[in-house]
C-alpha cells in the first residue's frame, strides 16, 4: 500500500493550498447532534501554528514507546511514527484536528498540506461524524457510520482501495502479501537503486537519496508489482494514489521535503531506514527549516515527468496495463482538478452527499477543503461506491 498520508504528506497539484473561505461550510447550526447512538463532533480547523522554525524532534515529552498488541499501526511511516511518540494518540485513533497539529509540530507540515490530507482518509476510511479514524485497520474504537450507510464497519487507512493503492517500496501490494508492515526485501531492492544512483554524503558514498535515485525507485517498484500481481484489476495505479501514498512520486518527495534533516536538508539511508523500517524519529534529527507546502515541492512532478508513461490505469484481463478514461470536461483542464474529480467521484462514498446535522457539517467542511485545493470552478458531490 502506501498511505503515507500523515495521512498527508502530498506535494500533488491538488493540495497546493486551502484558502479557507466562508462556502468551506456554512456557519455551524446544530450543536449537539446524536445519530444511531452516537454522539457527534464538530471538527473545527485549527489556527495555523506560529512556531515554523527548525528544531530537535522528538522533544522530551514525545519519548518513543513501542506500540502495544492492541494499538493500531498501518502502512505509513509518518502516521505510525507521529503515534509512537505521542504526537497522535498513541493507540492509533486520531481525529481531523489532532492529525494535523501533530504533523505540523513534528514534521512541520503547513496547515493547509495537512488539512486536505485529514480529509481525504476521513472522507474516505474514517468516521467524519463521530471525527475519528484509524491509521492501520478495523478498530472498535471507531464506529460504522451512522445507519451503517457505508458498510458494518469503519476500516481505516491501511484498507486496500479508495485511497490505498499499489506500488510501494517498503509494503507489499495488498494481494500479494503484507501491506501494513514493513518489508526487508523491498527496502533491501531500494537500497540497491540508492547504492547505483544516490550521492555521497556523511554516512559514505552513494548513501543520500536524489531526484535520480528516486525516479528509478517508483520505476522499478511499480514494474515489479505490475508483473507480480497480474490479474484483472488486482494491479491499480489511480492519480489519488499520488495524495496518499508512500510510493510512486511521494515516497520520494516525502523523502526530501518532509523525512531529510532540517539541519543538512539530506535524506541518508540511515535517516530514511529509520523512519521507513523502525518507525521513530533518527538521532539528532531536525525537523524542516520552513513549514513544507505542496507548491513548493517541485520534486513528484519531476518524478511524474520522467514516468511519464505512467498514468492513472489497472491490468486488463491479459495482465497488460491500460490507462483509464480521462475526466469529463471541465474537469480535465489541470492535474489538480483532475484528481479532485478522481477523489469525489470514485474514493468519497455516495452516502455521504445526503447526511445531516453535524455529519453534513463536517462533510461540508471536509470536501470543502479538497474543493477550495482544486482549482475548479465548481464542486462535486460525493459519488463513490459504498461498502467497499
Amino acid at each position: 500500500m502506501k498511505s503515507f498520508s500523515l495521512l498527508l504528506l502530498v506535494v500533488s497539484p491538488l493540495f497546493i493550498a486551502v484558502n479557507a473561505s466562508p462556502n468551506i461550510r456554512d456557519a455551524p447550526t446544530t450543536t449537539v447532534d446524536i445519530q444511531d447512538g452516537q454522539t457527534g463532533t464538530l471538527m473545527v480547523l485549527p489556527p495555523r501554528q506560529t512556531d515554523t522554525g527548525t528544531k530537535n524532534v522528538p522533544d522530551a515529552n514525545h519519548p518513543f514507546i513501542a506500540p502495544g498488541p492492541n494499538d493500531m499501526r498501518g502502512p505509513c511511516p509518518a502516521m505510525n511514527t507521529l503515534a509512537n511518540h505521542g504526537y497522535i494518540s498513541r493507540n492509533g485513533i486520531t481525529s481531523f484536528e489532532e492529525i494535523i497539529n501533530g504533523a505540523g509540530e513534528a514534521f512541520n507540515i503547513d496547515r493547509d498540506m495537512a488539512a486536505g490530507m485529514a480529509a481525504l482518509n476521513i472522507l474516505t476510511r474514517g468516521n467524519p461524524f463521530v471525527n475519528k479514524i484509524s491509521i492501520g485497520l478495523v478498530s472498535p474504537l471507531v464506529p460504522p457510520l451512522p445507519g451503517q450507510i457505508d458498510g458494518p464497519e469503519t476500516q481505516g487507512i491501511a484498507k486496500h482501495g479508495r485511497v490505498e493503492g499499489d506500488g510501494s517500496m517498503t509494503r507489499s501490494d495488498v494481494h500479494i502479501g503484507d501491506n501494513r508492515n514493513f518489508n526487508q526485501t523491498l527496502w533491501d531492492e531500494g537500497l540497491e537503486v540508492l547504492a547505483k544512483f544516490g550521492d555521497d554524503g556523511p554516512d559514505g558514498p552513494a548513501t543520500v537519496f536524489n531526484l535520480q535515485a528516486g525516479i528509478e525507485l517508483v520505476n522499478q517498484t511499480l514494474v515489479s508489482d505490475q508483473v507480480l500481481d497480474p490479474e484483472v484489476d488486482r494491479f491499480s495505479f489511480w492519480s489519488k494514489y499520488f495524495l496518499n501514498t508512500d510510493s510512486n512520486g511521494i515516497d520520494t518527495d516525502s523523502v526530501a521535503s518532509v523525512f531529510a534533516n532540517g539541519t543538512t536538508k539530506l535524506a541518508t539511508k540511515r535517516i530514511i531506514t529509520t523512519f521507513f523500517m523502525n518507525q521513530t524519529f533518527p538521532e539528532n534529527w531536525f525537523r524542516p527549516q520552513a513549514p513544507v507546502l505542496g507548491s513548493n515541492s517541485p520534486i513528484a512532478g519531476e518524478v511524474a515527468a520522467a514516468l511519464s508513461d505512467w498514468v492513472p490505469g489497472h491490468n486488463d484481463e491479459n495482465g497488460v496495463f491500460v490507462a483509464d478514461p480521462r475526466p469529463p470536461a471541465p474537469f480535465n483542464s489541470t492535474s489538480g482538478c483532475a484528481n479532485y474529480w478522481d477523489v469525489l467521484s470514485n474514493a468519497v462514498p455516495a452516502a455521504l452527499a445526503n447526511v445531516t446535522g453535524i455529519f453534513k457539517q463536517n462533510v461540508d467542511l471536509l470536501t470543502g477543503i479538497l474543493f477550495n485545493a482544486s482549482g475548479c470552478a465548481e464542486p462535486i458531490a460525493p459519488a463513490g461506491p459504498t461498502n467497499v
